[in-house]
């Protein structure tokens, strides 16, 4: 089982905590244990418009504790952090239930749903499904995550897609919400979608 960490925050000086992240702090994230690191930032999702997502992908709960354990002592972090005017916002912990190609792109959507818990066979199935439609639309990976420790989202899915282009991904979108099996599959087991967020990677 693997999992992702994300560190939602407010960033004052974001251009020097990019400048940051790209000269070594992704590489020093990584030195920890992760073994995915993306940050990103929300243009489009009501409230959470302007908020930044460092995220980290970690082998158990066990390898994301200490790595982020790890990051937080680390000085080096902590006067970047202030120099930048990072401000967090919180941080959540996901299970990657089902991931289809490569999390990058230049942009990618978040669908937050609740619903009835999924066989994984259902789930394999769904993505199989939706991956082969979105795949010819400019779509270059999915994930399936369920919140593990999240705040208010605990126990709700998430569904993040990835692109690089949104036009082509909604173009996409429509068709797998007509699909007559993924209509099935969602009032099979009660998928109730709450919000979308569009985000550009940094």
């Amino acid at each position: 089982m693997s999992y992702m960490s994300v560190l939602q925050c407010r960033i004052a000086d974001l251009p020097n905590w990019t400048e940051t992240w790209n000269e070594w702090g992704k590489d020093f994230s990584l030195s920890t244990g992760a073994t995915g690191a993306r940050m990103s930032q929300t243009m489009l999702g009501g409230e959470q418009a302007g908020i930044v997502m460092i995220s980290f992908d970690w082998d158990s709960i066990d390898a994301a504790m200490s790595g982020l354990t790890a990051m937080n002592n680390e000085g080096r972090v902590v006067a970047a952090f202030k120099e930048a005017g990072v401000v967090s916002q919180g941080r959540s912990l996901m299970q990657i239930d089902q991931e289809r190609g490569v999390p990058e792109g230049t942009y990618f959507s978040a669908i937050m749903m609740t619903g009835s818990p999924i066989p994984p066979a259902d789930q394999a199935k769904d993505m199989d499904r939706n991956y082969g439609i979105l795949s010819n639309y400019s779509v270059t990976g999915m994930r399936l995550m369920q919140a593990v420790a999240a705040g208010e989202m605990t126990g709700s899915y998430l569904n993040v897609t990835y692109t690089n282009s949104l036009d082509q991904l909604m173009v996409g979108s429509k068709e797998v919400f007509s699909n007559p099996e993924m209509l099935a599959q969602m009032q099979k087991h009660n998928i109730q979608v709450h919000r979308r967020s569009i985000s550009r990677m940094l």
